[in-house]
């Protein structure tokens, strides 16, 4: 029974670590913030909004619930899918799906608005291009905490965060 636990233990673990080297380690975005963000993006009821990489889907959830929207959050690691889909049923928020995978092969292209909280090197290479590639002109990503370079910042909201620091939401439109 001790090593059927380890193994099980063994594969969440391993889940965690692949998903943090696919796009971020699970750092998730503050409650206190979500509100600016996706106002950023200025969501409009029925538009289709994706979180990538959504943890435990809180962003997910508060999009459908605050804005209307036709909310997916895509997660790569299972405790992580697991936590976002239990936010989803107990949120009742309507219009929420919670989606197992890697984002990288979960087409984009009927995105109007995407939410983004991960690490600098994916968003300027892998990430930029799959967007570029397959988002129609005028989808609004919203960048939380790290620019997207090589993209023009359209609108970027400031704000004081813990310790001092400064905590900045950046607004693209493709």
């Amino acid at each position: 029974m001790e090593i059927f636990f380890n193994a099980v233990l063994m594969v969440l673990l391993l889940s965690m670590l692949f998903a943090a080297l696919s796009l971020a380690p699970w750092v998730p975005s503050p409650s206190k913030y979500l509100k600016r963000a996706l106002g950023l993006a200025q969501i409009k009821p029925g538009e289709r909004f994706y979180e990538l990489g959504c943890g435990d889907g809180r962003a997910t959830v508060y999009a459908a619930k605050h804005f209307g929207a036709k909310a997916t959050g895509i997660e790569l690691a299972f405790p992580l899918f697991i936590a976002a889909k239990i936010r989803a049923l107990l949120s009742r928020a309507p219009d929420v799906t919670i989606r197992f995978g890697d984002l990288f092969k979960i087409d984009l292209s009927d995105a109007d608005v995407i939410y983004v909280y991960g690490m600098p090197k994916v968003l300027e290479s892998r990430l930029r291009e799959k967007l570029e590639r397959e988002c129609k002109s005028g989808t609004r990503v919203v960048s939380f905490m790290f620019e997207i370079k090589g993209w023009e910042v359209v609108a970027v909201d400031r704000q004081e965060g813990t310790r001092g620091r400064e905590v900045p939401v950046m607004l693209y439109v493709l």
